[in-house]
């Protein structure tokens, strides 16, 4: 369906907060204040997703969603927020999107429940949640083959006492290599009570080996890290996973 530039921004400003920055046609992208393309250039992400299952958790506007089904993938996205509630129903009306969105808890979801899936999208959503540890434990069941995330960490950008951020190296150089995380306790962070932790990038690929996921690139970019991991395989891993939840002895 053609839009004239007139009726898109009508549409767009419908929306209070835009946080990804979406193409929708030539000339016009949401006024987004997440740099999206600087992000989505860090992933390993497939330029050819034909014939992929891609879930995209914590899909708030939708860029990353959008951008994997532009690629040929069947995208499911999940976020805690309704759809109307952010730029995502706006922006999939506009683009003409067949992704299915499911509004629920990350902890509320299953490979029971939706399947698994080739690439699974955990874009922004780590250090929101009050239990990282088993998000991605439950990620690692629904997950078949690649996982990309993406959070806030400590490296450089340490909360201090005092409510400055300073570099982890700067504080503490012997540190930088230990795995760690960052309690926000309250609304320490951004004055969002949903800040819970950050790891450093050590801690962070800690965990994410803890949960049998091999670890292929990472970067730091600004205050946030990008993991580029794949699934693997390890039998004993697995199995102090399942001790540590009271399901094995």
């Amino acid at each position: 369906m053609t839009r004239s530039d007139a009726e898109v921004w009508n549409e767009l400003n419908s929306v209070k907060h835009w946080y990804h920055q979406i193409p929708i046609q030539p000339g016009i992208t949401t006024p987004g204040i997440n740099n999206t393309a600087q992000v989505l250039a860090l992933l390993d992400l497939p330029d050819d997703a034909r014939g992929l299952r891609v879930l995209d958790l914590g899909t708030r506007d939708g860029f990353f969603a959008f951008e994997m089904e532009r690629r040929g993938a069947e995208v499911t996205a999940v976020d805690y927020m309704p759809k109307d509630q952010t730029g995502f129903a706006v922006a999939s009306r506009l683009l003409d999107s067949k992704v299915t969105f499911i509004n629920a808890n990350i902890y509320d979801l299953s490979a029971e429940r939706l399947g698994t899936f080739d690439v699974v999208l955990f874009l922004g959503l780590l250090y929101h949640l009050p239990d990282p540890l088993e998000a991605l434990l439950l990620l690692r069941s629904m997950c078949r083959h690649r996982l990309c995330v993406e959070s806030q960490v400590i490296d450089r950008a340490l909360l201090m006492s005092d409510g400055r951020m300073a570099a982890l190296a700067d504080v503490a150089p012997a540190l930088t290599d230990v795995p760690l995380m960052q309690f926000y306790p309250g609304r320490s962070l951004n004055n969002d009570p949903t800040n819970y932790w950050a790891p450093n990038l050590s801690g962070l690929l800690a965990m994410l080996r803890e949960c049998n996921f091999t670890v292929n690139s990472s970067h730091l970019l600004g205050p946030r890290a990008i993991a580029n991991c794949v699934i693997r395989e390890d039998a004993e891993q697995d199995y102090l996973n399942r001790i540590a939840r009271g399901l094995a002895q």
